[in-house]
């Protein structure tokens, strides 16, 4: 899956000039049906606002955890769970994807980002929680979602410059043909594909997104 990137002018915000939008994830055009909820991220909040998700439906976790929140048709954790508010427990995690559901119309959509527990980027940013792939895909299938997709996403989550399907196909067209703006990354990818092969790369991808249906 390779959507264009998105041009702007050079004024506005670093974010632009490489990043997706990972709106086209969701099958929702309306920004007022979307809510995103994260930490204090006053940048990536601003950047957010001028994409077309207003602050007014912006959620801090700890108006979440207050219960200051209204349903809404598809519900966004850019960066995942908080360290904050959410332990390491499995069921713990479980339980707030629960509550995170319960925010979400019949039918609608969850969009959950996050670092891959291999990632170095991880430990030295642990406002969020890392996780896998598989242990998101569970959390979320025991907390009542449904049809649950994980998707590939370098280099990071803030500026997920390519968003992809985890396949050997797309992965290694990726690597090989379209990411290049972080050769030690992709260099180390490429190497670990030749040992252990493209259909076990994706577990050790930097990040992901994960959508899921009420």
């Amino acid at each position: 899956m390779q959507p264009h990137l998105q041009h702007v002018n050079s004024y506005q915000p670093r974010v632009f000039r490489y990043s997706l939008d990972w709106r086209f994830l969701l099958p929702i055009s309306d920004p007022a049906k979307i809510t995103v909820v994260l930490e204090n991220e006053a940048d990536f909040s601003e950047t957010l606002d001028q994409i077309g998700v207003p602050v007014s439906n912006q959620l801090s976790f700890a108006n979440f955890k207050q219960g200051d929140r209204n349903s809404t048709q598809s519900c966004v954790l850019p960066f995942g769970l908080p360290v904050r508010w959410v332990s390491t427990q499995q069921d713990e995690q479980i339980e707030f994807c629960r509550s995170i559901r319960r925010l979400i119309n019949p039918d609608g959509y969850l969009l959950i980002g996050f670092n891959n527990f291999w990632n170095p980027r991880s430990h030295a940013q642990p406002r969020y929680h890392s996780s896998t792939a598989r242990r998101v895909a569970y959390q979320l299938n025991r907390a009542g979602f449904k049809s649950i997709k994980i998707f590939g996403a370098m280099p990071n989550l803030c500026i997920p410059e390519y968003i992809f399907d985890l396949n050997a196909q797309a992965i290694h067209f990726t690597l090989r043909h379209r990411f290049r703006r972080k050769p030690v990354m992709v260099n180390a990818l490429q190497m670990l594909s030749h040992t252990i092969g493209l259909d076990y790369i994706s577990s050790f991808l930097p990040c992901y997104f994960a959508v899921a249906t009420v």
